[in-house]
């Protein structure tokens, strides 16, 4: 397996764990998933515009994702809850926004979606991306890794193409920030398990795209 070594293809940086250690407890108030995946994965979704160092929440709209995409749950609307108010006002959360834009170059008039995930290994091998390898159809997609607790799997992927052997394999550690040119090659996650079955088993990260 050899890492992919061009910049403009994946970025990988690790953010100040005292901005995760901001951010984390928001996660365990994640709202149930009334969708396909709502058994293994609690979720807020919302669209934003980082603009004078402040996260400006955008209207609200449904999130939904072209069947050619998304294999799973694809030409399905899905309308989630908003990040809570306090979350977006962190100085925690705009230090995560602040290095995606930083990294990807966007302006302060674009919308950057924000999903924040908590991944639940429910059964043995639950998937963590049910779409498979996958675009999501957008310039940038990252994934910033928040918590994890008695786990295994979950590692983050990324292929050349999609009928290709994945070029990169790393775990999804807690404060790790991995940009993907979303155009140019595809992603996706290994299966969840638990490391004691008696107990419950989760990943916590959020999923930035523009």
């Amino acid at each position: 397996m050899t890492a992919l070594n061009n910049q403009n293809l994946l970025q990988l940086r690790f953010i100040n764990q005292a901005n995760i250690d901001l951010v984390k407890p928001s996660f365990d108030n994640l709202p149930a998933n009334p969708y396909a995946d709502g058994e293994f994965r609690k979720r807020r979704y919302s669209v934003i515009k980082f603009q004078n160092g402040e996260l400006k929440l955008q209207a609200a709209k449904a999130f939904v994702q072209d069947d050619s995409i998304n294999t799973f749950q694809g030409n399905v609307e899905r309308t989630y809850e908003n990040l809570e108010q306090s979350l977006l006002e962190s100085e925690g959360m705009k230090s995560i926004v602040s290095e995606f834009c930083e990294l990807t170059g966007i302006d302060e008039g674009r919308d950057i979606e924000i999903h924040q995930f908590r991944m639940l290994a429910i059964d043995s091998d639950t998937p963590a991306a049910p779409e498979g390898v996958h675009q999501d159809g957008f310039d940038h997609v990252c994934v910033c890794g928040v918590s994890h607790e008695n786990l295994e799997g979950g590692e983050l992927l990324v292929y050349e193409h999609k009928q290709a052997e994945p070029c990169f394999k790393m775990e999804i550690k807690d404060g790790m920030f991995a940009l993907i040119n979303d155009r140019q090659v595809w992603h996706n996650a290994t299966p969840m398990n638990k490391v004691d079955a008696s107990k419950p088993g989760y990943l916590d990260c959020f999923v930035l795209t523009s």
